[in-house]
């Protein structure tokens, strides 16, 4: 591990309350590797060996099904990913894939648990990672049966954006197939969507989007979402 790294590994919800002497030593039996694009770290299936924490690159979570995958969720730099089988010592429920080369770092399963049994501080930032996750998946289910895939494109571009005012940049975290999936659209329904938005000052090819008024792409998005709740009630 680099004394780069623990700035980093600090930024986790898991380690809020962690003392910096005692984060050094809970850290002492985890290792970092460096690995290829493609590499699953989790396999669908399988029981937990490591909890794994992203240092850097980008990490997708994906769900298999009979003749399909889809993407769930991206992980970047900081993110600890599939933390509920490691606690519960469960099967994983999804496979975890690099989308990037990334560095990874491997917190051994068992010895996570003993810590988190042991430790007060770390049991309270398991609790503040799990409850933002289950925000998160919360928010996913709301947006899948509230807003249409326009308002979900919005809502998506809104939340990786740096700036609420002026124009912005962003980068897609993943290929925008993989972007669609995350939605839950089909490729097709995502460029639709990529097309409506573009009178309102989103461009952009690939990965890297244009915003020219966040604030427009915002207001826009909450009126499709007030006019379609008002024509349902």
């Amino acid at each position: 591990m680099r004394p780069t790294d623990l700035p980093l590994i600090r930024r986790s919800r898991l380690f809020s309350d962690v003392p910096e002497v005692e984060l050094a030593a809970m850290l002492a039996p985890c290792f970092v590797q460096t690995l290829p694009k493609g590499t699953a770290p989790c396999q669908q299936g399988e029981k937990p060996e490591f909890l794994h924490i992203v240092l850097s690159g980008r990490v997708g979570l994906f769900a298999e099904g009979p003749r399909e995958e889809v993407l769930v969720e991206f992980f970047g730099p900081s993110d600890s990913f599939v933390l509920p089988a490691v606690m519960l010592d469960a099967a994983y429920l999804v496979t975890t894939r690099l989308l990037d080369e990334g560095r990874i770092l491997f917190w051994p399963a068992a010895t996570f648990r003993a810590q988190v049994r042991a430790n007060g501080a770390l049991a309270y930032g398991a609790s503040l990672l799990l409850s933002s996750y289950w925000r998160t998946l919360i928010g996913q289910i709301k947006d899948l049966k509230l807003l249409t895939a326009i308002e979900r494109l919005c809502a998506f571009l809104l939340a990786l954006s740096p700036s609420e005012t002026g124009p912005a940049t962003v980068m897609l975290p993943g290929g925008r197939g993989l972007v669609a999936g995350r939605l839950g659209v089909t490729p097709q329904s995502l460029s639709r969507a990529f097309a409506a938005l573009r009178p309102l000052g989103v461009t952009g090819r690939g990965r890297e989007v244009s915003i020219r008024d966040p604030s427009r792409l915002k207001k826009f998005g909450m009126a499709g979402a007030l006019s379609e709740h008002a024509e349902e009630s």
